[in-house]
């Protein structure tokens, strides 16, 4: 019974007198985002883990930004607002915060905060708007990943994979939590998805004392290494066995700029001067907050 008095007061008294009672003034003045987690608990923690949050302060960006004296780079890694397909202005406040809850989901526009839902939030006034589940929402920040991905005709959207959702509450607070039913709660850790096996095609010919090593993506819908700031590099290791042992081992590596496209194919060339009974590949990737690589596959040939 406790569930349904939140419903029957909305519905004695009405939803706009009590969106004016509860709004609290403090949330359209872009305050810390810890005040978004004091009702979104789950998602100001996933957020807390994200690269987002940290966009400011990471010692790649500082490095790179020069002391953050490079004033191109600084929109994007602490924008006021995130609009569809438009490169943000840099807030003044809160910059330690990086990309934060207000940059994403307020607007000066229509005073609210807005997101992929039509909800009834009292604390503050809620927009819904459809950008939050297109691609464009992404493009203003992560230009160059973002004109791979339209390139390459995917229907699958930047949120498809980097906020992998599941269904859950948007609020953990007493009593709004139950002022709407759960909906698809979409990970705001941003996750860096790994490539996969399935997601590359890969051949291997010997010729002429050559070894051409063929590699397709098939499986992401961007170039593979992607990022529009950071510095991820992959690193795909040919190693020559014979008689049970390694007998030659090369690498080469791959940046954001020499990537793979989607459905695209790059050739790699080995010259091991050692006779081979099979080979091994190993791909593996260093993303820039990262201290080592980390094995994403491997192939063995023949199979």
């Amino acid at each position: 019974m406790i569930y349904l008095l939140p419903f029957i007061f909305l519905i004695l008294v009405g939803c706009d007198y009590v969106e004016k009672m509860f709004v609290e003034e403090d949330l359209l003045d872009r305050p810390p985002s810890q005040r978004c987690g004091e009702c979104h608990q789950k998602i100001y923690n996933q957020w807390m883990h994200s690269r987002h949050s940290v966009s400011w302060t990471s010692g790649e960006f500082v490095r790179s930004s020069k002391n953050r004296t490079k004033k191109k780079c600084l929109s994007c890694h602490a924008p006021l607002e995130v609009l569809p397909e438009k490169q943000p202005v840099v807030r003044e406040k809160l910059r330690e915060e990086g990309v934060n809850c207000f940059s994403c989901h307020y607007r000066e526009e229509t005073g609210s905060i807005h997101g992929p839902y039509e909800v009834f939030s009292p604390p503050h006034y809620s927009t819904y708007d459809p950008d939050y589940i297109s691609s464009k929402i992404c493009a203003g920040c992560h230009r160059k990943t973002y004109s791979q991905w339209k390139a390459s005709g995917s229907d699958r959207t930047c949120q498809n994979c980097h906020m992998p959702s599941k269904k859950d509450r948007l609020i953990q607070k007493f009593p709004y939590m139950y002022f709407h039913s759960k909906k698809e709660l979409h990970n705001h850790r941003f996750p860096a998805l790994k490539a996969d096996r399935k997601d590359m095609e890969l051949s291997l010919e010997e010729k002429d004392g050559m070894v051409i090593l063929r590699v397709k993506n098939t499986g992401i819908p961007h170039r593979f290494p992607a990022a529009q700031q950071g510095n991820p590099r992959v690193y795909i290791t040919l190693k020559g066995i014979s008689g049970g042992s390694e007998v030659y081992t090369e690498t080469v590596m791959l940046t954001a700029k020499t990537g793979i496209d989607y459905m695209k194919t790059k050739e790699f060339y080995f010259f091991p001067d050692v006779k081979t009974e099979r080979f091994s590949v190993i791909v593996e990737r260093k993303l820039s907050y990262q201290e080592k690589r980390e094995v994403l596959f491997t192939a063995d040939f023949p199979d």
